[in-house]
């Protein structure tokens, strides 16, 4: 097995009160095809196959291993199961850093893509020369831009990604109460 230079692939970079978040590494391949598999879930994302999954772990090694952050695998800390997946992303198009989360249905309605988005935006704005934190949303995914807001994030831009119209919630790292840069 192959993980991120300098990387054990039981490592835990960040935890929250109910999740572990280890490097996504091609070790999930299978729970990713699994999450995937539920037509709820990928009501809003890309459809991937399992060769698309393998594509973004291995996409996802090279980004802890080249900037030190990246996506991440969700585990439940009390059964240690997995969950979902989330973290940071870099996207060079847009010269962005965007926070992302996906759960299983059964993970859905329990304030978890709050909280590993919650601890990722706060862990992005302390650590990384950025001067915000994206998310990008379909516009029709109201429990998705619910949690943006929840986290501080407002509606900086409309774009397109993967084909798709997204809005891009922004926290920014120097941000006034009413959420506006400062």
């Amino acid at each position: 097995m192959s993980v991120p230079s300098g990387r054990s692939p039981d490592e835990v970079v960040l935890v929250t009160p109910r999740l572990v978040m280890r490097p996504l590494t091609r070790d999930y391949l299978a729970d990713l095809v699994d999450l995937y598999a539920d037509p709820g879930v990928t009501r809003f994302l890309k459809p991937l196959d399992e060769a698309g999954h393998l594509r973004r772990c291995l996409e996802a090694e090279e980004m802890w291993a080249s900037r030190g952050y990246g996506r991440v695998a969700l585990h439940n800390v009390a059964s240690g199961r997995f969950v979902g997946r989330g973290g940071l992303q870099y996207w060079p198009r847009f010269e962005e850093v965007e926070v992302t989360w996906a759960l299983r249905r059964d993970a859905w309605g329990q304030g978890l893509a709050t909280e590993a988005g919650g601890s990722w935006v706060r862990w992005g704005l302390e650590h990384l020369d950025v001067p915000y934190i994206t998310a990008m949303i379909a516009p029709e995914n109201t429990g998705s831009c619910a949690v943006a807001e929840r986290l501080g994030m407002a509606v900086l831009r409309a774009d397109t990604q993967h084909g798709r119209e997204v809005l891009v919630y922004a926290r920014f790292r120097a941000q006034s109460p009413d959420g506006g840069p400062g």
